[in-house]
């Protein structure tokens, strides 16, 4: 395939655990509308879900993967479960929820004596369902996995090495994964320093952004009982204005709606992909505007002359 040699067109896809499916329906929308991305960046779960399909996956295979990764042994046995299960809304009776009570209480104070609440193991099998076992400059689409170092506490955006090691050190959130060294790197989630990493992707030399925002909707702050709840408040703060301040870099900013979701609640995936699709479809007049003008004329020529598709 000849690649455009006009303006660029990027997708930078937001981290946000397992509510980054939605990416799925967004690039399902894309592709059905004939919208070349000329690059991918991604940040934690959009590190995932967009290295799987720059890799060649079509939305279709990367939902399927999906399904299977939840019906897998893997994930059925695993702590990344067992947190969903016990951060999930769903209506329980008085004794599952003095059950998970007590497992929150659990994996909180497991987090004061080792380094994560997940075993590595957990997260690999997540990363290797997805992701292929190629360097990222075999990709398809080019792209690149954005991650932190946490000894210089500078943005890192990964372009070339393992795919797998790439996604998995941008998935790696700070007290529930290791952190992944790499080089003179200890990587740990890419959302840390940008969440929607919509100036990487401009620094990758995309002229046009679209991005996609998975975060959880913010709550109108209540009464405040602990200090760790107005600790939690004030970093949420801080993480909105931060993101706010990037996402008026991008040309496009689609946000599914997601509500309250926990990261690590996976019952509700085929529903966060139909989030995804209707978002994108609202979105299609704002993003036929960023499209550059002479990528679509560079498209009519190659579609007409070339028989591309």
């Amino acid at each position: 395939m000849t690649r455009w040699t006009g303006k660029k067109l990027g997708l930078a896809l937001g981290g946000g655990g397992v509510r980054g499916f939605c990416h799925i329906g967004v690039l399902k929308v894309l592709e059905q509308e004939e919208i070349t991305i000329d690059l991918i960046v991604g940040t934690s779960a959009g590190a995932l879900i967009g290295g799987a399909y720059a890799a060649g996956a079509s939305p279709r295979e990367i939902h399927r993967r999906v399904d299977a990764y939840i019906r897998s042994p893997q994930f059925q046995s695993s702590t990344l479960r067992e947190i969903g299960l016990t951060m999930s809304p769903a209506e329980r009776t008085f004794w599952e929820k003095t059950r998970n009570s007590v497992r929150q209480q659990y994996f909180m104070l497991s987090a004061f004596f080792k380094p994560a609440i997940f075993a590595l193991e957990d997260f690999e099998a997540l990363i290797d369902y997805f992701i292929p076992d190629i360097d990222i400059r075999e990709t398809k689409i080019p792209f690149c996995a954005v991650a932190t170092d946490l000894i210089t506490g500078k943005q890192i955006a990964i372009s070339e090495g393992s795919l797998r090691k790439a996604v998995l050190a941008s998935c790696a959130v700070p007290g529930a994964v290791d952190p992944v060294h790499l080089g003179d790197w200890l990587l740990a989630d890419g959302g840390i320093t940008s969440l929607v990493p919509v100036l990487a992707a401009r620094e990758a030399g995309a002229d046009a952004v679209i991005a996609v925002v998975v975060d959880r909707e913010k709550q109108v702050a209540g009464e405040f009982e602990t200090a760790q709840e107005v600790f939690n408040r004030a970093g949420d703060i801080t993480s909105d204005k931060l993101v706010e301040l990037e996402l008026l870099q991008a040309d496009v900013v689609i946000h599914p709606r997601i509500g309250d979701l926990h990261w690590s609640d996976f019952s509700h995936a085929k529903g966060l992909i139909q989030e995804g699709e209707t978002a994108a479809r609202l979105a299609l007049g704002e993003i036929q505007e960023a499209i550059p003008v002479y990528n679509k004329l560079l498209h009519i020529i190659r579609k007409f002359t070339l028989g591309e598709p």
